[in-house]
């Protein structure tokens, strides 16, 4: 099993998916730079109880794995940084470091083969993601392929709808790609969720 440094966080972070971060407290400034020192990345985990500043939160078990794309000093003075979201993993033991940060023995999860075709039942799904990309003009290279790939659509679709995040980290920690698809249709159709917007 793997140690990494893990950044608890109020959110889900998807493999995949993009995640800018303005960093100020000096636990994750020592992350970045190791980050950026052994070309390695963090694992983001969603917190269960606690606070992202202070120290001290308690996080779910199951995270994504994130590497640093770009970074850069704001104009306020604060370190910025961009990170990509990778494979998913599961902490098998916490622990932390004498500055406070917190790190994790994780076991990576295994990637579920890709779904040959999206049955049609779920092409709903499809639609309701391209609505929201023209809506929000979001440029994505390859979407239509993309749009064919069941773990991508449904990454893409939590990421995006306002679901709460006990929701996403459930859909988060499912192995098998034709439950998830399921399971958001289910939530989408009981919080009556159509569209993003007007």
């Amino acid at each position: 099993m793997d140690l990494i440094p893990l950044f608890p966080l109020n959110l889900v972070l998807f493999p995949g998916g993009q995640l800018p971060l303005r960093i100020f407290e000096p636990r994750y400034t020592d992350l970045v730079s190791e980050c950026l020192r052994t070309d390695s990345g963090f694992g983001v985990c969603l917190i269960k109880n606690g606070f992202e500043t202070g120290g001290g939160a308690q996080c779910f078990d199951v995270g994504t794995y994130a590497k640093i794309v770009d970074w850069s000093k704001l104009e306020d003075g604060l370190l910025g940084i961009t990170a990509v979201a990778g494979e998913r993993f599961r902490v098998k033991h916490f622990s932390e470091r004498s500055n406070g940060l917190l790190e994790g023995r994780i076991q990576w999860l295994t990637q579920e083969p890709k779904v040959a075709e999206i049955e049609q039942k779920y092409h709903s799904l499809q639609l309701l993601l391209s609505q929201i990309f023209e809506h929000y003009d979001i440029e994505c290279e390859d979407k239509d392929n993309l749009l064919q790939d069941a773990d991508w659509l449904t990454y893409r679709l939590t990421e995006m709808l306002p679901l709460d995040l006990q929701s996403k980290q459930i859909l988060l920690e499912m192995d098998d790609s034709q439950q998830r698809l399921s399971h958001l249709q289910q939530m989408i159709n009981e919080t009556n969720i159509t569209q993003l917007a007007n």
